[in-house]
Order: C-alpha cells, then sequence, then structure tokens
C-alpha cells in the first residue's frame, strides 16, 4: 500500500507540474542584462515597480524586491515579470556611503532605470554620466530613467513659459473677475 501511495504523490507532483509551470512561464520573460567594461563585485537589483516608486530595501522577503543577479561584461539573464515596470540599479558597495549622503532611495531612483517587458530582451549598459547609467536596449523592452514612478505632483515644478508676443489672446484678470461679481 506505502509503495502505490508514493506512486499517486509522484504522478500528482508531475501533473501539476505540467499544469502549472506553462502558466508561470506566460507570465514572465528573461532579461539580459550586462555592463561594458564589467563591473568588479556590483550586483543588479530588480525591484517591482507597478505600485509607483518602490522602497529598494533589498532583503529577503521584501515586497518590492525582485532578486539580483551578479553584473559583468558578459551578462546575465533574469526572468521578470511582463508589462510590469521593474526598477534595475547597479548596486556597487563602494557607493553606498555617497548614496546614503545624497539622499538614501531618491539617489537610488536617480541612478536607477525603469524597464518594461514585453518579451525576452537584452539591456545593456555602456556609459555612465554622475553615475547614472546610459544604455543600449534590444527589442521587447521599454526602459527610461528611474525617476519616472514620480506622481505628477511629487515631481519638480516645470519652469513656465511666458506667451509668445504674437499671442493676443486676454484672460480676465482677478479684479475684473471680482467687479463683475459685486455688480450682480
Amino acid at each position: 500500500m506505502r509503495r502505490f501511495n508514493d506512486k499517486v504523490g509522484q504522478w500528482f507532483f508531475v501533473l501539476l507540474t505540467i499544469f502549472t509551470l506553462p502558466a508561470a512561464a506566460a507570465d514572465d520573460a528573461s532579461l539580459q542584462i550586462s555592463v561594458e567594461g564589467g563591473a568588479f563585485n556590483a550586483k543588479f537589483k530588480f525591484f517591482d515597480a507597478a505600485d509607483g516608486c518602490p522602497s529598494y530595501n533589498d532583503i529577503p522577503g521584501a515586497t518590492n524586491f525582485l532578486g539580483g543577479v551578479r553584473a559583468s561584461d558578459k551578462g546575465s539573464s533574469k526572468r521578470l515579470p511582463l508589462n510590469t515596470p521593474i526598477h534595475v540599479f547597479l548596486f556597487k558597495p563602494r557607493d553606498t556611503p555617497g548614496i546614503s549622503a545624497a539622499g538614501g532611495a531618491t539617489e537610488i531612483r536617480r541612478r536607477a532605470l525603469q524597464l518594461t517587458l514585453s518579451g525576452d530582451a537584452s539591456l545593456r549598459y555602456i556609459t555612465f554620466n554622475d553615475h547614472v547609467p546610459s544604455w543600449e536596449a534590444s527589442d521587447n523592452l521599454s526602459v527610461v530613467p528611474g525617476e519616472s514612478c514620480l506622481a505628477a505632483e511629487d515631481s519638480e515644478p516645470q519652469p513656465t513659459t511666458k506667451p509668445d508676443s504674437e499671442d493676443k489672446t486676454e484672460t480676465p484678470s482677478t479684479s475684473n473677475i471680482a467687479n463683475d461679481a459685486g455688480t450682480l
């Protein structure tokens, strides 16, 4: 009887794997990620940004942390969810004091990229300007700066522009509005 139970358990496990594996594989894609020239003792860390800017808490079990891979010139592969904004951050332990001094999460967001996969893709960091990467990306991948996760009201104020002198449209001033309201 015990042998029968073992066989039933094995078949159950095989059937469970057969039915759940294709569904799980359909919800994610492979990202091949690399950095030109390599990066000694560095990792690419991935954070789910579907609900806005992530917390960048990278301890195991953190809600937004999707894991990490070693950074190299050759590249590493990471399975990530499809059609979900994801922040990728190149972490070098030697940069920790500078990140902390510059504001922690704000500085990580400035240095991060936000990507969205629509299929298997590749991303290569090619240069850095003040720790902010420039990149090359393949098809099936949308990449924008990490600060794109900020809501419009949280972003820095945009400079206002004066209307051109050719624009002759007039808008009522507040004093005219007040006078018109007083005559009712």
